[in-house]
């Protein structure tokens, strides 16, 4: 099923419910992303090339061992990398395919809520994240542009961390031990993968 269809099949009341549950939103936020549903609801869907497929997994937060975060990305058919889509076109968003297994673990609303979370991370209009989005493509394709010209500026990690005040207070120990934490996590993250991508 597409995107769009998707939303077309859910009630907005039924996605707030999961948006207030897992994000901290301000107070005026239910009117906000209801105008965001009723946007994606108008607009029509552009394809993209090459054609993207939305998931959503429930996974273990790598920063925080314990806590489970949701993580909405992309995949394209032969291709084993999961994408962002935060930069991203809504118009494209509404034609992704959503994957089955998603919605079939997670629910329709859910899927819907998550993803509304995710696309709006440069605003809450299409316009409005259009206009980001070519901002931030300007900028990165500058900075491109600098490291293969050379006249990029680095910093190295040591200078970084003298202009910063960066002290790193762990020691060895505790280094071995966040280490294999965050392997354990990316284990058991690589088995909701699985799950949801039978790869």
């Amino acid at each position: 099923m597409i995107f769009k269809k998707l939303i077309n099949s859910v009630y907005y009341d039924e996605v707030w419910a999961v948006l207030v549950k897992e994000y901290k939103l301000k107070d005026d936020a239910c009117e906000v992303y209801k105008s965001v549903f009723e946007e994606l609801k108008i607009l029509k869907p552009k394809p993209c090339k090459p054609p993207i497929t939305l998931v959503l997994a429930k996974i273990e937060d790598y920063f925080e061992a314990g806590k489970f975060i949701f993580e909405v990305f992309g995949i394209i058919k032969g291709d084993k990398n999961r994408y962002a889509l935060e930069m991203t076109s809504w118009n494209e968003w509404l034609s992704f395919n959503v994957l089955d297994k998603s919605i079939e673990v997670y629910g329709a609303a859910d899927v819907v809520a998550h993803a509304l979370y995710e696309m709006t991370f440069f605003g809450y209009s299409s316009k409005t994240v259009d206009e980001k989005v070519e901002e931030e493509k300007y900028i990165l394709n500058k900075s491109k542009e600098e490291i293969q010209n050379d006249t990029a500026h680095y910093l190295h990690f040591e200078e970084a961390k003298t202009k910063t005040n960066y002290i790193d207070k762990r020691t060895p120990e505790e280094k071995e031990k966040e280490h294999k934490e965050c392997e354990r996590i990316t284990a058991e993250n690589e088995k909701i993968y699985k799950m949801l991508l039978g790869r």
